[in-house]
């Protein structure tokens, strides 16, 4: 199990907890050592196999220390088990409604005894959620918005880095085996969609009829797995705890390469590889590239051998959709897409001055170790309580420090920033004159998201042209999988951005993947600048930048297009 499990079971025994009306201070120490969890460097798991014990760890104490040596044990937990039992199926449900805190969901469940998403839509629609004191119309009216929100989304698909995370998890065990010599997620997640219905993982083996017992035997012992769906001599389907679907397959070595090529899809990415093939007297399938005359296969080790078998040069698996892919192929007009290696910095983060858990020299130190050039430090402003974020005071302090930790350093560039809240008014929550003074400025939105379309036009316009922003931050305020965002007319805005030089921010933080593919390439299109930021809040926090690379290859953007793979010097010559 991976730290986000953890959390997610300790949130679920805070939330239970509070309905059940238990006192704050109980609950509340569950969903610090979540948080705390959620934003370790390390895997609990790896603490606990070195004999750490969880009471080591700031804020966790004896008994909570105990549930988690539980869970690493079973993959369960006693508590959680034994509050779940004493409410109904699906009360849980209720906390994927946007505005429905475990104070009223409690409130909810006493008084008109709502347990699940059902009894809540049949209560809203009776009108007897407005007649609670505390709630009111404009409360359900909301309520019954979100309920239509809800049914718009599958539940049946996951956001991207949970199911990786899962899916790494199971990887990291399965290859630890002798016979595994090659193992891959493969399908959507490989694709970089933004939600997955199940998780593909393929694994080569040099001799698979021998070693799939072995494979699978691992595979469905581990503690993730809740029960077996099917089993057979190349393929295992099991459903996971949180109820994932997880397919893994078992190839030879050799065939691996077309495997991959195959099961990463998509499904119209492969039926026009198909077509070309066939006009070319070939057949593709899962084992390979095969020749119709002799029936003899002629490529599949390799994704590379695959591809070049009908012509075409490797195509990268997020741009494998069933669009213009194959033509662009064949035009020596595939987009050259960012990657890791082409990134010389992160342009948003936080520190111990706000709401993060490292400070500036673990920050840099951790960017220099994934080979970045330079990095902004992106510490909250004061507006929104719960981040601490800074005071124009502290701010001040703030940049003489980072200014101070640069000199430090001769191969390696330490820009003073901030992320300053757009207020209401589209003003700016901090001084003018420090804004001037420091580096790099990421603007963003952390309230009043349910402002009309053409006021939160006007409030974005009002921030672009303040001559302060260097970056739009997370620029829907989305929560991947839950909340939807806030609307504004987005080729507006993106005019302003152009017109101000202010770079529209890929969020790569697992809880957003904002802005999304489709909004970028649109933006880009027109003109206006892409940045990348991991919006860390530790040095962990930083590797979700490969979320943004990867959300940012979907949207076919150019390396050359993003800011990112500039030097610290013409990152400052391009933006404000």
């Amino acid at each position: 199990m991976n730290n986000t499990q953890y959390a997610d079971i300790l949130d679920s025994i805070a939330t239970l907890r509070q309905i059940r009306g238990d006192s704050h201070f109980k609950s509340r120490a569950y969903e610090n050592a979540a948080r705390l969890i959620r934003k370790m460097p390390d895997q609990i798991e790896d603490l606990i196999d070195q004999g750490i014990n969880p009471n080591k760890l700031d804020g966790i104490g004896k008994s909570l220390s105990a549930e988690l040596l539980k869970i690493h044990e079973t993959g369960e937990s006693p508590m959680y088990k034994e509050l779940l039992a004493n409410f109904p199926d699906g009360i849980l449900e209720l906390t994927r409604v946007e505005g429905l805190g475990p104070k009223r969901i409690k409130l909810l469940y006493d008084e008109l005894q709502i347990c699940d998403l059902a009894t809540l839509e049949a209560a809203a629609e009776g009108g007897l959620i407005a007649a609670l004191p505390g709630l009111g119309q404009k409360t359900e009216d909301k309520i019954k918005a979100e309920l239509i929100r809800l049914k718009n989304t599958s539940i049946d698909r996951i956001p991207l880095p949970l199911a990786r995370s899962a899916g790494e998890s199971i990887v990291k065990a399965l290859e630890k085996l002798e016979c595994v010599e090659r193992i891959e997620i493969a399908g959507s997640i490989r694709r970089g969609r933004e939600t997955s219905k199940d998780i593909d993982i393929l694994v080569a083996s040099t001799d698979a009829t021998k070693d799939h017992e072995l494979i699978f035997d691992t595979f469905v012992g581990l503690r993730e797995i809740d029960h077996v769906q099917v089993r057979g001599e190349t393929k295992t389907s099991a459903r996971l705890k949180s109820g994932t679907q997880v397919d893994v397959r078992v190839v030879e070595l050799w065939q691996f390469g077309a495997a991959l090529h195959y099961f990463t899809g998509s499904k119209d990415h492969n039926i026009a590889v198909r077509a070309r093939a066939k006009k070319m007297g070939l057949r593709i399938n899962e084992y390979g590239v095969l020749r119709l005359e002799d029936e003899e296969y002629i490529a599949s080790k390799t994704e590379e051998d695959i591809f070049a078998a009908i012509g075409l040069p490797w195509i990268a698996p997020e741009l494998r959709e069933g669009g213009n892919e194959i033509e662009d192929a064949l035009n020596g007009t595939l987009p050259d897409l960012i990657d890791h290696a082409k990134v010389q910095g992160d342009l948003h983060m936080h520190t111990t001055e706000s709401d993060g858990r490292n400070s500036i020299a673990e920050m840099v130190e951790k960017a220099k170790s994934l080979g970045y050039n330079y990095i902004a430090i992106t510490d909250h402003s004061a507006f929104v309580p719960v981040t601490g974020g800074m005071t124009p005071d502290r701010f001040a302090a703030q940049i003489e420090l980072v200014r101070r930790e640069n000199e430090k350093h001769s191969d390696f560039t330490i820009l003073a920033g901030i992320e300053v809240d757009i207020l209401s008014d589209g003003s700016l929550d901090m001084d003018d004159v420090l804004l001037s003074e420091c580096d790099w400025v990421v603007g963003s939105i952390h309230s009043g998201m349910n402002m009309k379309k053409e006021n939160m036009t006007e409030r974005l316009l009002k921030a672009m042209h303040s001559g302060h922003l260097n970056s739009f931050g997370h620029p829907t305020g989305r929560i991947l999988g839950g909340r939807k965002g806030y609307d504004y007319d987005l080729d507006t805005v993106a005019a302003a951005a152009i017109q101000n030089r202010v770079a529209f921010e890929m969020n790569g933080s697992t809880g957003r993947l904002d802005l999304n593919a489709a909004m970028a390439k649109r933006v880009s299109s027109m003109g206006a600048m892409i940045v990348l930021g991991s919006d860390a809040h530790s040095t962990r926090g930083m590797d979700e930048m490969r979320y943004a690379i990867q959300q940012s290859r979907r949207a076919e953007i150019p390396a050359a297009k993003i800011l990112n793979s500039l030097n610290a010097h013409e990152l400052l010559e391009a933006t404000r």
